[in-house]
């Protein structure tokens, strides 16, 4: 699901224009960005999950680590604290629960696409069942929702820029920008399949 989190990105800096968008496409994407140096040294990865899946979001993730809840909410609550102490007078006095919010909402949205395959506690610890809804596991449905998301990322963002942004060239190609990485992403979601 990495474009619905660009989307939710878009739709946060709709809400909150002070937010760097840079900020906000990190933060959504922190999980992952975690996940990503864990998989190449072996201790996370993906494989396919069955035979009989196949396309979007067919892949069984393994990510006790990056994807643990525990874990997700100590980086929202990392990344929340530091942007309140180093950044609450140029972002915002809320800023930091902002873009603590949006990295834990990649936590949320993977519980919505994923199979039971992400755990509550690092490592898996304890034993703990397993949790995800699976829509992953109807893939139409995964898209529409997805798709959904980046749709309402892209419209708000551009409703946004083009409406404040005194420079009206810069705020077209802003949203036009915004809107390729948010629809691209989408379309690489899709390819990944």
């Amino acid at each position: 699901m990495l474009a619905g989190h660009f989307g939710l990105a878009g739709i946060v800096r709709a809400w909150r224009p002070t937010l760097p968008m840079g900020a906000l496409l990190v933060a959504a994407q922190l999980p992952d960005l975690v996940f990503l140096p864990l998989a190449v040294l072996g201790v996370e990865g993906m494989e396919p999950a069955g035979p009989a899946l196949e396309g979007y979001g067919s892949a069984l993730i393994t990510a006790e680590y990056s994807h643990a809840l525990l874990s997700n909410l100590l980086l929202a609550l990392a990344v929340g604290g530091l942007v309140h102490v180093f950044l609450r007078d140029r972002w915002g006095r809320d800023a930091g629960v902002v873009l603590g919010g949006v990295v834990f909402s990649h936590w949320l949205l993977d519980l919505l696409v994923h199979r039971p395959d992400m755990v509550l506690l690092p490592g898996g610890a304890h034993g703990l069942p397993l949790l995800g809804l699976g829509l992953w596991e109807t893939p139409v449905a995964a898209a529409v929702v997805e798709g959904a998301l980046v749709l309402a990322g892209t419209a708000l963002y551009a409703w946004r820029t083009l409406r404040d942004h005194p420079d009206r060239t810069r705020a077209w190609l802003y949203s036009a920008g915004v809107g390729l990485l948010l629809v691209g992403s989408f379309g690489y979601d899709l390819l990944l399949s």
